[in-house]
């Protein structure tokens, strides 16, 4: 078995000195996700230019026994990244972020895995065109291959769902350096203008988080930039209201984003100068986007209707602020507005259970307030139509340092404020505890997740037969199982 010496040299002779790291910070500070779990540190990390280069790494390292595993932006709170073993190449997708074709005649267009969703959206703004989905909130520093791998939500989530539904064809690099396409994509001679060319093969690497392969490229699908984009808040007396208005907001498939703010992101906001929101400690925000004022309008009105049943119109200066920097919100989603740590769990499931399961978290969430209390841990629950389902997101902040990832990330004047926040390991065990409780609680509601990583639960809950299609397909394309091992469970 070759050694890790060994395989330094020869993926140095791929990509260059200069794009190799070594040394032991630099392969801590690559190999560990903002979750706080468990991982080994990688052997090394290495940073690909083009798809031969990523091939040809994946080939040697594990033709010599090592295990590889891409890594993104590294937002993923899901040890969807982290190695589960030191002989493991880690793979910086950031190099290859190349936009290689805007075909404006067969609306579609080709990024490499790398590129952001904001150097994505800007790009395409250029020539008056959009992704339907385009981008999480965290679109400044994640990619598209880490949405992709892990499926995500939000902008444009309200009408066109998650980042996969969105996706056209994919190019990915399999177990041994093979590479392969979906899709029209994939017939000889052919663009990617279609998905489903026979059995929808680009699923599979939708959502896998990595387990079945390290996308290269992707192809996603092109509409016109909405040049109208209207937005209303509401008001709303709880959080049993917030959830019904959404679900029935989701029915229409209208509005480009719906959300719902609970008590602490109202407080959030109030911080940031919306200071109205003070006296809206619970609302909902919805968007309609179109390419005509009067579609827009009339979306607009229509939901206007509907959340108007659930409580009363307020100032929509919430939806604004967000929609003129939809990549802005970066510091708020890793931090706290003092500087505390978020954590969050996430949960897809239909409207039908939407009740069910806020009632069932607000409900614990009172039950372990006194040691909520005791710790100083906060909690908030964010919600979210994407499409026709229901995300919850519910999450805690503490008071913990910070790290080198979460500084790097954040506005420079609040890096120099909060460096110093020491240490607490005592609170995060305690929100690592509390956070896997709720995770099994989600379970037991029968929700389901996107962003599975090495987290979430995913073989103990399947289908016999389901789970043995999903292991024969990694036998195919990771028969020794190097990519990405532990994720899904395989």
């Amino acid at each position: 078995m070759s050694s890790t010496e060994t395989v330094l040299g020869a993926v140095t002779d791929i990509v260059g000195n200069e794009h190799v790291i070594a040394d032991e910070a630099g392969r801590n500070f690559y190999s560990a996700d903002i979750s706080f779990e468990a991982y080994e540190p990688a052997a090394l990390v290495a940073q690909p230019g083009s798809t031969e280069e990523l091939a040809a790494i994946v080939e040697r390292a594990n033709r010599d026994g090592f295990a590889v595993l891409a890594r993104g932006g590294g937002m993923s709170y899901t040890q969807g990244y982290t190695p589960s073993r030191d002989r493991t190449v880690l793979i910086d997708m950031r190099r290859m972020n190349k936009i290689r074709e805007i075909n404006t005649e067969d609306m579609y267009v080709i990024a490499e895995a790398g590129c952001t969703w904001e150097q994505l959206y800007e790009t395409l703004g250029q020539s008056g065109l959009r992704t339907p989905y385009y981008g999480p909130l965290s679109g400044k520093f994640a990619t598209v291959g880490g949405a992709i791998s892990q499926n995500s939500v939000f902008w444009g989530g309200g009408s066109y769902a998650t980042v996969a539904d969105s996706v056209v064809g994919l190019e990915v690099v399999l177990g041994g350096g093979r590479v392969l396409h979906t899709g029209s994509w994939a017939r000889n001679g052919c663009n990617p203008f279609l998905r489903h060319n026979g059995p929808d093969l680009t699923g599979i690497f939708t959502g896998d988080t990595g387990a079945y392969g390290l996308k290269a490229a992707a192809a996603i699908k092109l509409i016109k930039a909405p040049e109208f984009s209207l937005g209303a808040s509401f008001s709303v007396p709880d959080f049993a209201a917030s959830t019904a208005a959404l679900a029935e907001l989701a029915k229409y498939g209208v509005a480009s984003e719906a959300y719902g703010l609970d008590p602490f992101y109202a407080d959030v906001m109030v911080r940031s100068g919306l200071e109205f929101l003070a006296d809206h400690p619970w609302s909902i925000h919805f968007g309609v986007d179109s390419v005509d004022e009067s579609i827009a309008q009339a979306g607009l009105d229509l939901l206007k209707g509907v959340a108007g049943r659930y409580g009363e119109e307020i100032d929509n200066t919430t939806v604004n602020v967000f929609k003129s920097n939809p990549f802005g919100a970066v510091q708020s989603v890793l931090l706290g507005p003092e500087g505390e740590l978020w954590l969050p769990v996430h949960a897809f499931l239909p409207f039908s259970r939407a009740q069910e399961a806020a009632a069932a978290i607000e409900g614990w969430f009172e039950e372990i307030a006194p040691r909520l209390e005791q710790h100083n841990i906060k909690t908030s629950l964010l919600t979210a139509a994407a499409g026709k389902d229901f995300l919850f997101e519910p999450s805690f902040y503490w008071f913990d340092e910070l790290g080198d990832f979460r500084l790097e990330k954040i506005a420079p004047e609040a890096a120099e404020e909060w460096k110093s926040i020491p240490a607490d390991p005592e609170t995060r065990s305690v929100v690592l505890d509390l956070r896997r409780q709720m995770a099994k609680r989600f379970d037991d509601l029968g929700c389901c997740h996107i962003q599975v990583g090495k987290y979430y639960e995913y073989a103990p809950l399947m289908e016999d037969e389901t789970w043995k299609l999903t292991q024969g397909i990694k036998q195919l394309v990771d028969p020794d199982g190097l990519v990405n091992p532990g994720s899904l469970g395989l």
